[in-house]
């Protein structure tokens, strides 16, 4: 995925050598297998603990991480939110400090910065096995959060924002359909194309036709 190029240095003796990283596309990692597959003990093996307490942000970081190392550009966190009824987004790390509180989205898991400073703000998830916790999470978390950035695209014209929603597990694959029928509405025509929703083993197809 990554390449090492040397510079002229290196053909001076004795001088320092000094590499630089070029990029060669994103590759996935390994470890990295399709979302459909991963239930609740591939989970388990996957991720580790991942019920309650810090455990519960266990997919998360190996996401970031996995994202980091089959792009070659640091996933960082981020703090920023979409408000639901303005359409704007901002950075916002405590929204329940201000009486808006409820417009404003979840914030996202990561931020990529591209060359030339345009950025891919990421949502992490991975929901495995059926039941109503599940089903909350995608239809009350998830698939407004992809509507918001939508909706925020057609709203900013002038933003070069791109979003990727990496949802794993066999729940959500299961569910994709849904997100796809989304994405797939005439008004959303125009965006819909910058608002990647699918497993972390595409994301990286995705990442390479947006750089």
């Amino acid at each position: 995925m990554l390449s090492i190029a040397t510079t002229a240095a290196e053909s001076a003796p004795q001088t320092l050598r000094v590499k630089r990283i070029i990029p060669r596309g994103a590759v996935a990692p390994a470890a990295v297998i399709a979302g459909a597959l991963i239930d609740k003990d591939k989970r388990h093996e996957v991720f580790g603990q991942v019920a309650g307490g810090a455990g519960s942000r266990g997919p998360e970081v190996k996401q970031r991480a996995w994202i980091t190392e089959g792009t070659g550009i640091v996933c960082g966190t981020s703090q920023m939110r979409i408000n639901k009824r303005t359409l704007v987004m901002e950075d916002c790390a405590a929204p329940m400090k201000k009486v808006n509180g409820f417009e404003w989205t979840e914030n996202f898991d990561g931020v990529q910065e591209l060359a030339g400073g345009q950025k891919i703000y990421v949502n992490l998830k991975c929901v495995v096995g059926a039941g109503g916790s599940q089903t909350r999470t995608l239809r009350d978390e998830c698939y407004p959060f992809v509507e918001a950035q939508l909706n925020y695209l057609v709203r900013n014209p002038g933003s070069t924002a791109l979003f990727a929603n990496i949802f794993d597990g066999d729940e959500a694959a299961k569910r994709m359909p849904m997100f796809q029928y989304l994405l797939g509405l005439p008004e959303y025509a125009g965006v819909a194309s910058r608002v990647y929703v699918g497993d972390l083993l595409g994301y990286y197809e995705r990442f390479n036709s947006w750089c």
